[in-house]
């Protein structure tokens, strides 16, 4: 019977579990902070929400006693959208047609205020058909309108965002046009020795319909906004997790860690292979993966009845966002060994969900999200896929941005693998077998079984050749 040097004392359990502890602590704190900070009030957060508006009235004339008078109710609609708006929270965009057509297009606008060009004739209309005997004999005017639209491809709460807008705008319409309108059909009824009717006096004070629509609908087979989200979701988790997998099945067939199927561990004779050449095996093996779960995930796709995009343009990009993320995973657990699985998990999973904008728009966010999603993979996969899905693959719609970015993650993961890599093998550390079982809490000096052990903790491994036939087959990383 050896010594294995555990007590089982409760100081030692203490000391052995106090580190798991704070990390789970730690990462759950975090998880709460920034899944539940995210999405409690966006509300709150919201700012600098585009939309657009666009006058076309091209104004009337109202025949007064005391002479005519141009109307021009889109111009006052305008000025009143500016004046009150809460700058902080809704940017207001006055643009022509074409300005706005393209902005709702390439998703630069949640959505738009169309003001017809026959708004203030048809205010004109209603206010005369009220005051006079030719309205009584005519038919009811048709009532103005203005119709509010919102892109349901750029986010899921734009449909919010302009109904709020719309309940704004109702309110103000009543408060301050109607009786304007009111006051003028009565001066109008008096000059025809009339009186306003009950009816014709509600429909004064309401004077214009807000409505609401929705512009480009879905595509095909699409019935949530969020789709790109999630689809971002699979493509980093195939980065991400993908990566673990690959490291810790290449690891163990080379024998830098043993393979455990269910109650057996298999370990087998460390390969005579340097950091870089196996972290370069695993960037290989990545690659190879990228395509093969893209195109599999484009199968799904369409077996559940998913259309309305460029099948190839998602597939090249869904390789770049698992090269990207894979290469810079694996860069991550090459440079701190085991401590990178939570690294990753944080640094794609936990701080990239709540950030990506696909369930919470950017513009709602805190800043403090904006500013970690700006660089984010899974901000920039969203985005990619957004513009791949909904908007027919365009460059501004976000594509081209997170073509570079993601360009610039897997550009990086290689540079700094290569780096760190060559460092540690400059400096001895390499991944190597254990020549002997050191008893927890001592220290093997290096020089064999017949060693001194000294009092520090550790196991400290001499930089021998690769263990061979003869050698222990105990490793570690």
């Amino acid at each position: 019977m050896t010594d294995s040097g555990h007590t089982g004392s409760f100081r030692e359990f203490a000391s052995h579990s106090v580190g798991a502890v704070v990390l789970v602590c730690g990462l759950f704190f975090l998880l709460s902070f920034m899944y539940l900070g995210g999405t409690a009030d966006p509300q709150s957060s919201a700012r600098h929400i585009p939309v657009a508006v666009i006058d076309q009235d091209r104004g009337a004339t109202l025949e007064t006693p005391i002479g005519p008078r141009g109307v021009d109710v889109g111009s006052q609609i305008t000025a009143g959208l500016l004046q009150n708006n809460d700058w902080e929270k809704i940017r207001l965009h006055v643009v022509d047609p074409e300005a706005a057509e393209e902005g709702l297009r390439d998703g630069t606008y949640f959505g738009a205020v169309r003001i017809p060009a026959e708004l203030s004739q048809r205010v004109v209309d209603l206010v005369t058909a009220a005051a006079t005997d030719a309205g009584d004999r005519g038919q009811a005017p048709e009532r103005a309108g203005v119709t509010l639209e919102y892109s349901p491809r750029v986010s899921i709460v734009s449909s919010q965002v302009m109904n709020t807008m719309a309940d704004a705008m109702r309110d103000s319409f009543r408060e301050r046009m109607g009786a304007r309108l009111l006051s003028d059909s009565e001066l109008l009824a008096e000059a025809e020795g009339r009186s306003i009717g009950a009816a014709a006096a509600l429909a004064l004070e309401d004077p214009v319909s807000i409505d609401v629509v929705e512009w480009n609908p879905l595509p095909v087979g699409v019935s949530n906004a969020s789709l790109p989200m999630f689809y971002a979701l699979i493509v980093i988790l195939a980065g991400f997790t993908g990566a673990m997998i690959i490291s810790a099945l290449l690891d163990a067939r080379l024998g830098f860690i043993p393979l455990e199927i269910g109650p057996l561990a298999l370990h087998v004779h460390v390969a005579p292979f340097g950091r870089l050449q196996t972290l370069a095996r695993k960037w290989v093996v990545t690659v190879i993966t990228a395509p093969l779960v893209s195109g599999l995930c484009l199968v799904v796709a369409d077996i559940i009845g998913v259309t309305g995009f460029d099948p190839w343009h998602i597939f090249w990009f869904s390789n770049l966002v698992i090269v990207a993320v894979g290469v810079c995973a694996h860069t991550i657990i090459a440079a701190i060994g085991n401590a990178g699985l939570l690294v990753n998990l944080v640094v794609f999973v936990v701080l990239g969900i709540p950030t990506s904008g696909g369930a919470t728009p950017t513009q709602m966010l805190p800043q403090v999200f904006v500013a970690i999603g700006t660089l984010q993979p899974m901000h920039q996969a969203y985005l990619g896929l957004r513009s791949i899905m909904f908007f027919d693959s365009s460059w501004g719609a976000g594509l081209g941005h997170a073509v570079w970015v993601l360009g610039g993650w897997a550009a990086a993961g290689l540079a700094v693998g290569v780096a760190v890599t060559l460092v540690y093998e400059r400096m001895g550390m390499r991944r190597q077998a254990v020549a002997e079982r050191v008893p927890a809490g001592r220290r093997s000096n290096g020089s064999g079984s017949g060693g001194a052990v000294g009092p520090r903790r550790g196991v400290r491994v001499a930089d021998t050749a690769t263990a061979g036939a003869g050698q222990s087959r105990k490793i570690v990383e």
